[in-house]
């Protein structure tokens, strides 16, 4: 019943963000595809319980955009594009998947300094990589360390950047 798929998105809701908080990225996105295909029974279950699509956030959607822009999964972008773009209830997360392209190729073009600059500091990728937004630098950063392809290691107030 379309009661019991929105019952098992939500149980992988929470799994989510249990694998995000065990940083087991892996299984968390798993669980984001698996939710990613119950969004149409959720979507029809929700406006026919409240009369409109009234869900503000699906981590299914906002936090496998991050991690597969950060991993250079260009086609897992794709897919969510077309998922977000079928669906006029999901056009509040177009900007969402726009950004994912940018991350995606900033987060390239990160990893290629760091490779050719190891050691290099966090606050000067900005400039070096012609960027105006500093704090998408960093949350991009940020996420490359956590999945482990970048390594930071505390100077100062900044850190020195390796390539893993």
């Amino acid at each position: 019943s379309l009661k019991r798929l929105v019952d098992t998105y939500y149980t992988l809701l929470d799994k989510i963000n249990e694998c995000k908080r065990k940083e087991d990225f892996d299984s968390m996105l798993m669980h984001c595809q698996l939710s990613i295909s119950l969004l149409e029974p959720l979507i029809n279950e929700t406006k026919r319980e409240f009369g409109t699509f009234d869900i503000k956030s699906i981590p299914a959607i906002e936090v496998s955009s991050i991690f597969h822009a950060i991993y250079g999964e260009e086609g897992q972008l794709l897919n969510l594009k077309e998922v977000v773009e079928y669906f006029p209830e999901l056009e509040p997360w177009k900007k969402t998947i726009e950004e994912a392209f940018v991350i995606k190729g900033l987060a390239s073009k990160i990893y290629q300094y760091v490779k050719a600059n190891e050691g290099c500091l966090q606050k000067e990728l900005k400039k070096a990589l012609g960027v105006e937004d500093g704090r998408l630098v960093s949350r991009v950063v940020y996420y490359m360390a956590l999945v482990g392809k970048l390594e930071r290691k505390k100077l100062g107030n900044t850190y020195s950047l390796f390539a893993k």
